[in-house]
């Protein structure tokens, strides 16, 4: 008898859980440098008590100072234990990020977390930020609402991810079960796969190999190919996307909750909101 075929739905289930929202204060506790392109800022503090991150494609929204006044103008908590926020009415610099390391500091008895910050040629107000933050630097800190699981039941993790996405594919290498089998396909210079994989490898604890993208990253992931039990995560520029987002839903018909795309930035726009349409021209699911 032929073996019973499981849902994607099923076979690719991602448990849910929601998270109190609110502001939290944090301060730097230490900064260093992962890999050569990234710098990392440490962030601790009495507010992250009960801070929770529990998803590889979790984004905490970080508030920065006024890349000139050095003021920081940041949502404040509505009450002590209570859900929401109190938005300022002037400017403010936010960017979102993925929490990465979560954990209590044996030192000093508080919640920390890190964050990797690729620098650019260009910097905006984050990355300058990064570039010059030292211990005692203070931000503001605003989510996750709440957490996606990684699917626990896929036979292969298919990951196609550019640079300012690599701190989340760490998440999703840690967050599987070791018997998923692990690809990457890398939106990056051939130049750069090497510390692409070397930056992998020591966030995850995994040997990772990764691959060029040829192409676009519709071709790229025909290449690899997408099988029955292959989960797909991709994230980076949203244009650079757009191409992938049509394979798969419509040329392949893959079932929506075998995969997730997300637009991490947009060439030529500033502050991309990454829950924006990938696809102008067609923004549903």
């Amino acid at each position: 008898m032929p073996e019973q075929q499981i849902p994607a739905a099923d076979r690719f289930a991602r448990e849910r859980m929601r998270h109190r929202f609110t502001a939290r204060e944090v301060a730097v506790t230490a900064v260093s440098s992962p890999a050569e392109p990234f710098i990392r800022i440490t962030l601790s503090g009495p507010d992250l008590h009960d801070f929770v991150s529990d998803g590889p494609a979790d984004h905490a929204r970080l508030f920065f100072p006024h890349p000139i006044t050095g003021e920081l103008v940041a949502p404040t908590p509505v009450g002590p234990g209570e859900d929401g926020i109190v938005r300022p009415e002037a400017p403010m610099f936010p960017r979102d990020f993925t929490p990465l390391n979560l954990r209590t500091d044996p030192e000093t008895g508080l919640r920390a977390f890190d964050v990797d910050f690729l620098q650019h040629p260009d910097p905006g107000p984050a990355s300058a930020w990064a570039a010059s933050a030292k211990p005692g630097d203070r931000l503001v800190v605003v989510g996750p609402r709440g957490s996606v699981r990684a699917p626990q039941g896929a036979d292969r993790l298919l990951l196609i991810v550019d640079p300012s996405a690599l701190p989340s594919a760490t998440r999703w290498i840690n967050e599987v079960p070791e018997r998923t089998e692990v690809e990457v396909i890398a939106d990056a210079s051939p130049a750069d796969l090497e510390w692409i994989e070397a930056y992998l490898r020591e966030q995850s604890g995994r040997e990772v190999t990764v691959g060029e993208a040829f192409g676009t990253l519709a071709d790229a992931a025909a290449d690899a190919g997408i099988d029955e039990g292959t989960y797909l995560f991709a994230a980076g520029e949203a244009s650079r996307l757009i191409p992938l987002r049509r394979l798969v839903k419509y040329e392949y018909g893959i079932p929506r909750a075998q995969y997730a795309l997300s637009g991490y930035w947009k060439r030529g726009m500033a502050n991309f909101d990454h829950h924006a349409p990938i696809d102008p021209e067609d923004p549903e699911d």
